[in-house]
């Protein structure tokens, strides 16, 4: 049996593949750069190159492999390295009855709360409801006292605001009815995270839209889920999301939010 390509950094088989490349090496050198490996190895960079990695580029002369081959393996090496990097960083979380042995995801409830624990600089969660239970309680708890710990967390939330149908009320007024029968329930004592919702959601003289979107950003890891911030949403519907431990997205969504605030088209409530 072939022995494996010895194993080597995504760094190193980046440099690998520059120097076996013609489009980007020097073609003077590149016509005989698997006659001497050694020497091959120190030009590009990879002076203290692995042992193995010298003996398997020799055996691959031997075997009669070409330089364009050789090409095609590291890129696809490299290709799959990628690929497992970028499943590594992106994984299913779940709500709901245990699938049982097998299953691939991870409990939600379980990883909005390290989440939390893990926040050192900002935390937003946006949901479209959020109701009183005990973990909910348990949640919001945890965040006041996270805040406590570092002043200097940054904590939103984004939520809705509910108009029942029919109701004329001011938009005034199911501001202060939701701040004194909902959040004052929910977040009893300071400090409070600045909690923001969308002023459509109140209007009366145009269709109506909602805040819909429920999410989590903790510094740089992102929690995009069809799950609000509720007991049963958490621990018992089937709900599913998707967890990236992405800063570029994590940004993304941050930034996205706080462009929303900044244009007044989410607004403070209180």
């Amino acid at each position: 049996m072939a022995a494996a390509f010895p194993h080597l950094s995504t760094a190193e088989l980046e440099t690998l593949l520059a120097a076996l490349d013609p489009q980007r090496g020097d073609s003077g050198s590149l016509a005989d750069s698997l006659a001497d490996p050694p020497a091959f190895l120190a030009r590009i960079g990879l002076v203290a190159g692995p042992v193995a990695l010298v003996a398997w580029l020799e055996r691959w002369r031997a075997a009669g492999g070409s330089q364009e081959a050789l090409l095609m393996a590291v890129q696809a090496l490299l290709d799959q390295r990628r690929c497992e990097a970028a499943a590594r960083s992106i994984e299913l979380v779940w709500s709901g009855p245990d699938a049982g042995a097998g299953s691939i995801t991870r409990d939600q409830s379980v990883l909005i709360r390290q989440l939390v624990e893990r926040a050192e600089q900002r935390l937003l969660l946006t949901t479209y409801a959020f109701y009183k239970g005990p973990f909910i309680k348990e949640l919001f708890q945890l965040i006041r006292e996270r805040m406590l710990a570092l002043p200097k967390l940054q904590v939103r939330m984004v939520c809705n605001i509910q108009r029942d149908r029919g109701d004329t009320a001011s938009p005034e007024t199911l501001i202060r009815k939701f701040q004194q029968q909902t959040w004052s329930r929910l977040w009893p004592e300071p400090p409070a995270p600045a909690l923001f919702f969308d002023p459509r959601s109140l209007a009366l003289e145009r269709e109506k839209a909602v805040c819909h979107v429920k999410a989590v950003v903790a510094d740089q890891e992102l929690l995009v889920t069809s799950a609000n911030l509720t007991d049963a949403a958490q621990l018992s519907n089937f709900e599913l999301g998707l967890h990236l431990s992405s800063p570029a997205h994590a940004d993304d969504v941050w930034d996205h939010f706080d462009r929303l605030i900044q244009q007044g088209l989410l607004q403070a409530v209180g």
